[in-house]
């Protein structure tokens, strides 16, 4: 509600400046004010809304374009007029001001992204480009002419007061959320070697990287060891990675992502078990690299929180392999098959 007023009250300044602006330039400044967007949103809609109705107040006549007529290009009478002119590109509200006769525009420019970016808000930097533009020096041809002429005087015209003014809806598809600089992922992984049931481990990933890509480091760690059993006895194994990978993302959607990323990993494993009489039991250790390539997909609720779900295959240069007595029981990671899912993190 405060906000909305101070929004109210920055507009009625403003609009006195221009006023006052318009008033020193009354014999050159046009009387009409051509209003245009390619966008089709609700906060745009308000911000139309308020501008025009102020506009008006001070006598101008304002001509409101909507997102399929902005489209089209301006006439010879458009160009005579002042024109004003706002568009959403990446999540960027952009604002031009021509003046009359003027190829070349006075452009602004307000992030969305903030949380006070309301229509009050637009409508303010709207009207304060269109008042600086009419502060600009007028071009040499009009400053030697003979006898400015006094504008036509035309009643102000009035327009009913929304009783109920639109309800504020968050961007559209135009304005696509930006994917955070760096990301942490967390979560479970389950992977899966060539026997045995699939291996839960805990997944933590940093990504850093624009939109269009990433570098990755990260780790997993088994929550839980391998089990075989045989009649000589039993083994359980356990099982760490830590891994370097370069992706590529891409947004098929403001909210959705799919991504793709390949690297080199570091495996190491420890093993224990219990043997039965007449065998022995002993405790190994082993480290190896291997070579991953995960694909994946992301949700984004908001720019900095979402989820992800992702598969990914690795195989270890040396792989490590178990033996129960004389039977090799199961050689790991070559390959193996990974299921992760969790939560996306995002800053800056």
């Amino acid at each position: 509600m405060f906000g909305a007023r101070h929004g109210w009250c920055a507009t009625a300044g403003l609009l006195a400046q221009l006023a006052f602006a318009s008033a020193g330039r009354a014999f050159d400044a046009p009387n009409t004010v051509v209003v245009s967007t390619t966008t089709s949103d609700a906060r745009l809609t308000r911000a139309l809304v308020l501008i025009r109705g102020e506009l008006s107040a001070l006598g101008l006549d304002v001509q409101v374009r909507a997102a399929d007529a902005a489209d089209t290009a301006a006439t010879p009478a458009d160009v005579s007029n002042e024109r004003l002119s706002l568009d959403i590109k990446d999540g960027t509200l952009v604002v031009r001001v021509f003046e009359a006769g003027a190829q070349a525009p006075l452009v602004e420019s307000v992030d969305l992204d903030g949380p006070q970016v309301t229509a009050e808000v637009i409508a303010v930097r709207a009207v304060e480009a269109l008042r600086a533009a009419r502060l600009l020096p007028p071009p040499p041809a009009e400053r030697t002419s003979a006898a400015p002429k006094p504008p036509a005087e035309r009643p102000p015209v009035e327009h009913p007061a929304l009783e109920h003014p639109p309800a504020e809806h968050p961007p559209t598809a135009a304005s696509a959320r930006r994917v955070p600089t760096v990301q942490l992922w967390l979560g479970p992984t389950f992977v899966q070697h060539l026997q045995g049931v699939p291996q839960v481990s805990a997944h933590a990933a940093l990504l850093v990287g624009p939109s269009w890509g990433f570098v990755a480091l990260g780790a997993e760690s088994s929550l839980a060891g391998l089990q075989f059993e045989r009649k000589v006895g039993s083994a359980q194994v356990s099982r760490r990675t830590l891994f370097f990978q370069l992706g590529a993302r891409f947004r098929v959607h403001p909210a959705w992502e799919v991504s793709a990323r390949g690297g080199l990993s570091y495996l190491h494993y420890a093993a224990s078990g219990v043997a039965e009489p007449g065998y022995q039991a002993r405790e190994l250790e082993h480290g190896t690299g291997g070579a991953s390539l995960s694909l994946g997909g992301a949700y984004y609720f908001v720019r900095a929180v979402g989820v992800y779900l992702d598969f990914s295959g690795l195989v270890a240069f040396d792989a490590a392999r178990v033996r129960l007595g004389d039977e090799s029981v199961v050689t790991l990671d070559r390959p193996s098959l990974a299921l992760g899912t969790g939560v996306m993190l995002g800053a800056f």
